[in-house]
């Protein structure tokens, strides 16, 4: 095969082995161990969001995660035991080339809850439908950590609660913002998206680690891009979107200080697992750590993170998402309340276009002051660099220039 695994690596435990799907149809893979908490409310996230099939491969779960995942329809599971830290990127490789080829599909972890912008306003379909007429192959999406109010030792919080009601905060200060297109893969083209690659976030500003934010995960596999290429967040050969899109991130969900204290022991995320050992030394100091801040805020919905310049949207994008909220639109005369109401979304989503332009023109603007100050030091450097220089050989000439 293509990414380097054999037929023999995978193994099938069920469901449909091969998922046809429609141009605007969605398949959602997933990587999975001991996915068990998250389970259920992925699979019914992913279902709601418009998805047609999932498909996950178990990667030596000790817990329910294959039983649980095998009693949904339209729903495959299979099985490989390939070591994780060796085989990670060719794992997620197959699962996009094996089920995603000449399709969309969607590769997330179990943690991961994606949206789009304006999913309020049009389905899947048609936000798939706005990527092929656009003939973009990839979509960028910013990881965004959940988290409760109380400490993450809380435990897994009352029994008729989801983890989704008990994490509801996220912090958007402490964002680094850097420029995608040297931090995104190879031979990528941009369509002039104003989209940053994020990094840093509260798990800086408590462990003190930089974690990439910026991932790819929705990709239609053309033969020509290589997701997934260096790591889960690079991506190579492919047309980027106009518009990002967000992956709600549950990491603490569940019993995070012992979950953290394997992959310590066990070594098999990047780096010998060198953020989990950062994770675990602020965890054993402070057992009872609880991440809430007061730049701590709770977002309400996918398009509030447009307002906080998290998410970006194109002109195009908007006018797409303005055509079919049109189009739903019942027909005139005793509707003119609703399109009163159209009228007024209509604005809204323009004053968001204008605000992140004014946005984006203060970050360029404070980048070229700030290199213009590293400019200015260097310069100072060098200046008395020749002046010790002039110094050394020339005492006379020190004197001169005194």
């Amino acid at each position: 095969m293509a990414v380097g695994l054999s037929t023999l690596d995978v193994e099938y435990v069920h469901g449909r082995k091969e998922v046809p799907l429609r141009e605007e149809e969605l398949v959602v893979v997933c990587l999975v161990r001991d996915g068990q908490t998250w389970l259920e409310a992925f699979i019914e996230h992913y279902f709601s969001l418009g998805a047609k099939h999932i498909v996950f491969l178990d990667n030596g779960s000790s817990d329910a995660t294959v039983s649980v995942a095998a009693s949904y329809d339209n729903v495959t599971v299979l099985r490989s035991t390939l070591p994780f830290k060796r085989y990670e990127l060719l794992l997620r490789q197959y699962l996009i080339e094996r089920f995603g080829r000449g399709r969309w599909s969607l590769c997330v972890d179990v943690d991961e809850l994606f949206d789009y912008p304006y999913s309020d306003v049009i389905g899947l379909d048609s936000l798939l439908g706005y990527l092929n007429t656009k003939s973009y192959t990839a979509v960028a999406a910013q990881m965004l950590d959940m988290f409760p109010e109380e400490s993450l030792a809380g435990g897994a919080g009352r029994p008729e609660e989801s983890f989704r009601a008990r994490h509801i905060l996220c912090d958007l200060s402490a964002l680094r913002r850097k420029d995608i297109d040297k931090h995104s893969g190879r031979n990528n083209v941009f369509d002039g998206a104003d989209i940053d690659c994020l990094a840093g976030g509260i798990r800086e500003t408590v462990f003190g680690v930089m974690p990439r934010l910026t991932k790819f995960p929705l990709v239609f596999s053309d033969g020509a891009v290589k997701p997934v290429e260096e790591s889960p967040h690079h991506i190579g050969n492919a047309t980027i979107a106009d518009i990002s899109c967000v992956l709600f991130h549950y990491k603490y969900v569940g019993r995070f200080h012992e979950q953290t204290a394997r992959a310590v022991r066990e070594e098999n995320h990047w780096n010998d697992s060198a953020q989990y050992k950062q994770y675990l030394e602020v965890l054993e100091k402070n057992p009872r750590l609880a991440l809430r801040r007061e730049t701590s805020r709770e977002i309400k919905s996918t398009n509030d993170l447009l307002e906080e310049q998290f998410l970006v949207v194109s002109d195009d994008y908007v006018s797409w998402v303005d055509a079919e909220e049109a189009r739903m639109l019942p027909g005139t005369g005793q509707h003119a309340t609703s399109e009163a109401l159209l009228r007024a979304r209509r604005l809204e989503r323009a004053k968001t276009l204008r605000i992140q332009r004014l946005e984006k023109q203060l970050r360029d603007l404070g980048r070229q002051v700030e290199e213009s100050r590293r400019t200015k030091r260097r310069l100072r450097r060098r200046v008395r660099a020749l002046r010790q220089r002039l110094e050394s050989t020339d005492p006379e000439a020190g004197s001169e220039t005194t």
